[in-house]
């Protein structure tokens, strides 16, 4: 199955910065969905878009390789003063889409939950893959005893977590309760904001929401945003639009960005990553225009 995009889109460059990436394994030139639904499922670039092969849903198919929408599609979202912003950092990172995997929310929470204070890709992607080398499915991770056999301490917690998620979380996304989703998430040990935020983002999406993680504080801060981050005891108690902590990043966030917030945090990801730590100011179209503050 051809499935197109939109003009330089890339599946490398949308699956790269997502959560869905640690459910894939990299095979001749492509993916494969290796976990979840839709295993088996082989995934290739073509010509501003992908070739799909394997039993699965069109739209799952274009939701998991963030061909949803056209991150420019929603620019009409973001708030006048930030308008150029968004525009110029989605022109720059055409290739990259939004994917996330609502149909996948328990293998999602095990990647969101593992990437807690340490590298994505160059640890939690091999943590995923080791784990289910030892258990077939999510529900056996409670069997592990996660604390007694790994080292790491985002290992060491997840059987708990799993236990805890399958147990009050799931429930409210299957009932569709999302502030008790948020709640429960953020009752649960070691979860705080960044990843209660970015499973909503990735397992629910739900694009108006999204972490602030490292990568996109520093972008807000770029761009002249005057802002704290979020506090768990805050988040449990309020909902952003009714929160007294006026200058929380998420907060402030939804309230300029609206449903392209979850594009942008995704954007961010690549531009920081890519630009601004290796000091390229010089590619940056921020920088070209006078909107990056940074000297």
């Amino acid at each position: 199955m051809i499935i197109k995009g939109w003009n330089k889109y890339s599946l490398t460059l949308t699956l790269h910065p997502s959560f869905t990436l640690s459910l894939m394994r990299e095979d001749r030139g492509g993916y494969v969905k290796y976990l979840g639904l839709c295993r088996e499922l082989r995934l290739r670039e073509y010509i501003d878009g992908l070739i799909a092969e394997g039993p699965c849903e069109a739209d799952y198919i274009r939701e998991i390789c963030g061909i949803v929408e056209d991150p420019l599609n929603v620019a009409d979202e973001v708030e006048l003063r930030y308008y150029d912003i968004y525009y110029y950092l989605a022109t720059q990172w055409r290739g990259v889409g939004l994917s996330t995997a609502s149909r996948d929310p328990d293998y999602i929470f095990i990647s969101v939950y593992l990437s807690r204070r340490t590298s994505y890709h160059n640890n939690v992607i091999r943590w995923v893959n080791d784990l289910f080398k030892l258990v077939s499915g999510v529900n056996d991770i409670i069997k592990l005893e996660t604390a007694k056999l790994f080292k790491q301490p985002q290992l060491r917690g997840l059987s708990n977590a799993i236990k805890e998620y399958l147990k009050r979380v799931k429930p409210m996304i299957i009932k569709g309760r999302i502030h008790d989703v948020r709640v429960n998430l953020l009752s649960i040990g070691g979860v705080g904001p960044k990843v209660t935020y970015a499973f909503m983002l990735h397992a629910l999406r739900l694009t108006d929401i999204a972490p602030a993680d490292t990568h996109y504080a520093y972008l807000a801060n770029s761009i002249g945003i005057d802002f704290k981050l979020p506090r768990k005891e805050l988040c449990i108690k309020y909902d952003c639009y009714e929160c007294v902590h006026h200058k929380c990043l998420v907060g402030l966030s939804r309230t300029y960005f609206g449903r392209a917030l979850g594009y942008l945090q995704t954007i961010a990801f690549m531009h920081v990553k890519n630009l601004c730590k290796r000091g390229l100011c010089d590619n940056c179209l921020l920088k070209k225009y006078g909107r990056c503050k940074r000297q």
